[in-house]
């Protein structure tokens, strides 16, 4: 592993270690933007540029998510409205890549 996976490991466990637990969050709809915290997290990870193979991954599995769960919801979430309205550019980016397979 490089010096440079190495610094974005670490960022990525740091960035996750200062959020708080999903698990104890409740889903609440009247969060700011209208997003529950998983969904606001899941936002967080797609927004990032991973430049070495398998750093999304561990970028996921850092956020708390195995890679299928993660993509399951992502997938949901394309199809959200109040997603797309929280982000639209990078929904519609995804649901182009998504579509696109």
């Amino acid at each position: 592993m490089s010096e440079q996976e190495r610094a974005e490991t670490a960022e990525t466990q740091t960035e996750v270690e200062n959020q708080p637990e999903v698990q104890n969050q409740p889903e609440v709809e009247n969060q700011p933007g209208g997003l529950t915290p998983v969904e606001r997290r899941i936002l967080e990870v797609e927004r990032r540029r991973f430049k070495h193979q398998g750093s999304k991954e561990k970028a996921i599995i850092a956020a708390g998510f195995t890679p299928i769960a993660y993509y399951q919801r992502l997938n949901v979430m394309l199809d959200d409205e109040r997603v797309r309205a929280a982000a639209p550019q990078m929904i519609d980016v995804l649901r182009a890549r998504r579509d696109a397979d």
